[in-house]
């Protein structure tokens, strides 16, 4: 019997790139956040992002005070994350410095999106970067395997219109 293999297809014009997977996985992936079209005042979303983070992390507010408490070696309390939080309290912000470890332990970082967006930025995760990188790369493949059919199509053209 014989064993017949299939030549793979060198041709990859109609291969998707790996952005155009995601894009047709989930084609909101790279709309505009809707944090970044809001008409509220920034002071108020980011509030909004911190007390929500804190409702959807699971830990008490006391948990996270304590732990910010350990990190950054400053004595942060729960009715100061409570005061950060509060509407009412206006005079009342987290400091920006904080922010980072404040999203590591709730594991939240809509706070950090909403800076980025309000400054016509995105943030891209950690584990993002990987994605982009492999991305980079299969379009820097792409654009050699180009110039390498323009280049064969000229050197065809240069030898008397032979093809190979």
């Amino acid at each position: 019997m014989a064993n017949h293999k299939r030549k793979p297809d060198n041709d990859q014009k109609n291969q998707l790139s790996l952005f155009d997977m995601i894009e047709d996985i989930n084609p909101q992936k790279f709309d505009t956040p809707y944090f970044q079209t809001e008409t509220k005042p920034l002071g108020l979303r980011i509030k909004e992002g911190i007390s929500e983070a804190m409702k959807n992390s699971g830990l008490k507010r006391y948990a996270i005070a304590g732990q910010m408490t350990e990190y950054l070696g400053i004595e942060i309390t729960e009715s100061m994350l409570n005061s950060w939080t509060a509407e009412s309290k206006e005079g009342h912000r987290m400091p920006a410095e904080y922010y980072p470890i404040f999203c590591k332990l709730t594991k939240d970082y809509t706070i950090m999106d909403i800076l980025t967006a309000s400054a016509d930025g995105r943030m891209v995760k950690s584990e993002e970067i990987y994605l982009l990188e492999m991305g980079r790369l299969q379009q820097a493949e792409k654009t050699i395997r180009q110039k390498q059919s323009q280049l064969q199509r000229e050197w065809n053209r240069a030898r008397g219109g032979e093809r190979q």
